[in-house]
């Protein structure tokens, strides 16, 4: 765990002291000036570690009083203050010296003029770059990390079964999907047309998923576990324009099958009718320009489990950037030196969601793991990549509880996230003494993303609202709906719902597929999004799960 250097003084402690810390910080932005203020500069003139330094400067620019220039990386004061300034104005500035009373014509008695109305932004990071309707999605999510002379960071560091690692950066991942773009596009796919991978998790699956989107296509993840009727049914559903997979997993492929196919090469010979990923690649020439999408058009689409009767896919659209990115460095608290690694698969959503786009967007490394999950495996990797940053499936950290208790070392981790289901206190406790490190719960859907969380404050070592599923993330207003779809009082139980209307994170339309169950989640009308799960809300805010309907589908792990 990350500790902070400084000695308070007596009169400073707890949540003052981040007050205290906090205001020093917006201060030594104001007095940066025009050209703004370096993180360094701020550490040094406030007497704050890095992180401390970085958490407080998160919390101040969710609430709009400091700004981040996303080119210099300096910060600046924020857009809110100008309502707070007109506000404090009014109290304290000296009234205008008196006119004499001869010149001053007789007027009629107006009203007295209303406060201005304060709009506060509820999150940080709605950002004009993941609004309009030419967004380079690639240019986002890989290219502009090459042109920040960053090019050489690694965007995947992956780890086979035998334990061998290779590094994909990102200027090699630009090089690489503006090319095999131009083999997708030779085969046919254009904007919005889905594309299927089945991939195991490697480099393929990340040059694929760019090449899709310099073509403004969409994602369409397949689980490598999916039986092949499930992939028919989705290839179908989805009416997907072409199928990226390799030799072993072609197999599952429908033979009947009339769609363009790209395959990994390995030890399978390909006939005429397949087009070889990486010969195909470096014949190519790379693809130049990168397409736009607007705001509301899908970039991925993501289907639920394979045990549904029938499965729903779900859209997600580019304004959901701005709910990745929050939850990326607020729910997850990823920090410039952590080292981050997100467990899930990513033909899951939270995988795709957090561990393929929230990582490219904010340019930092992903880690793919081969083969299925396995504890020693798992602790390996841990060890040998100082693994700071874990999120985890809770199947997982049940494998951990189970396991041979001398597999159990001291590792790096700072904070340990956990999604899919609330895990009871007993598992909570034991794994927080095994990793010696907080285990916060997050909440979430594939139609949603992650909109409750369980915050980690190391200046509050208490967790909020303890045994609850949290508190909703900047940008949601989450509430408990009555079965007559009224806002239940704090104790009354019923269904968690999202209040759209004051909801600007939000994104969920409906499904690509599904009409009815789109008009079930909204049966009380578009201002409310319904979960299907069921909880009471206490009087700090903090929501507390009760049970699951039967047609909620949450972001299960096991597909």
């Amino acid at each position: 765990m990350m500790t902070d250097t400084e000695s308070p003084t007596p009169a400073a402690s707890g949540g003052t002291q981040s007050i205290e810390r906090a205001i020093a910080l917006l201060r030594g932005v104001a007095a940066s000036g025009e050209d703004g203020a370096r993180l360094a500069d701020l550490m040094t003139g406030a007497g704050l570690s890095k992180g401390t330094a970085h958490r407080l400067l998160i919390a101040l620019a969710r609430e709009g009083l400091v700004e981040q220039d996303s080119r210099s990386r300096r910060y600046h004061l924020g857009p809110d203050l100008v309502e707070l300034g007109d506000l404090a104005a009014a109290r304290h500035r000296p009234p205008p010296p008196p006119v004499p009373a001869a010149e001053t014509p007789p007027a009629p008695q107006q009203p007295p003029e209303a406060p201005p109305e304060i709009t506060v932004r509820a999150s940080a990071f709605l950002r004009a770059e993941y609004r309009g309707d030419s967004i380079p999605l690639a240019t986002l999510l890989c290219d502009r990390h090459v042109r920040a002379a960053d090019g050489a960071r690694a965007a995947l560091l992956h780890e086979s079964v035998a334990g061998q690692t290779t590094e994909l950066s990102f200027a090699r991942l630009a090089r690489d999907s503006a090319r095999f773009a131009t083999v997708l596009a030779g085969m046919g796919v254009g904007p919005g047309d889905r594309v299927a991978v089945l991939l195991p998790k490697g480099p393929e699956l990340l040059i694929a998923a760019l090449a899709i989107w310099r073509l403004g296509g969409v994602y369409m993840p397949l689980f490598a576990t999916y039986t092949a009727s499930a992939v028919a049914y989705r290839l179908a559903d989805s009416d997907a324009r072409a199928i990226v997979t390799n030799g072993f997993l072609r197999r599952k492929v429908p033979r009947d099958n009339a769609r363009p196919v790209a395959a990994v090469e390995g030890d399978e010979a390909f006939g005429p009718e397949i087009t070889p990923f990486w010969s195909s690649l470096h014949a190519a020439e790379p693809r130049t320009g990168v397409a736009g999408y607007r705001e509301g058009d899908a970039f991925a689409l993501i289907y639920t489990s394979e045990s549904e009767p029938t499965p729903l896919g779900v859209p997600l659209p580019v304004k959901a950037l701005s709910g990745i990115e929050q939850y990326m460095r607020i729910g997850l608290d990823l920090r410039d030196d952590d080292i981050y690694w997100n467990m899930a698969d990513p033909g899951w959503a939270y995988g795709v969601y957090y561990g393929l786009v929230g990582p490219l967007l904010l340019g930092r490394t992903t880690i793919f793991c081969d083969g299925p999950y396995d504890v020693r495996q798992g602790y390996r990797m841990l060890t040998k990549f100082g693994v700071t940053n874990l999120t985890a499936a809770p199947s997982q950290i049940r494998a951990w509880h189970g396991a041979d208790p001398g597999v159990t070392q001291q590792f790096a981790l700072r904070i340990l996230s956990v999604v899919g289901e609330p895990l009871p206190a007993d598992l909570i406790a034991w794994a927080n003494r095994t990793v010696k490190v907080p285990l916060l719960d997050q909440y979430g859907q594939r139609e949603t993303g992650i909109f409750i969380v369980n915050r980690y404050d190391p200046d509050d070592s208490s967790r909020p609202g303890d045994g609850s599923l949290g508190r909703p993330m900047p940008g949601y207003r989450v509430v408990v709906l009555d079965k007559d779809g009224a806002e239940a009082p704090v104790g009354g139980a019923g269904e968690i719902a999202i209040d759209v209307d004051r909801s600007p994170l939000f994104w969920f339309e409906d499904y690509a597929n599904d009409p009815e169950r789109t008009a079930r989640r909204f049966r009380h009308g578009r201002r409310y999004y319904l979960t299907g799960d069921w909880a009471f809300l206490d009087g700090d805010g903090n929501i507390h799960y009760r049970g699951r309907a039967s047609d909620a589908i949450l972001m299960q792990e096991g597909e």
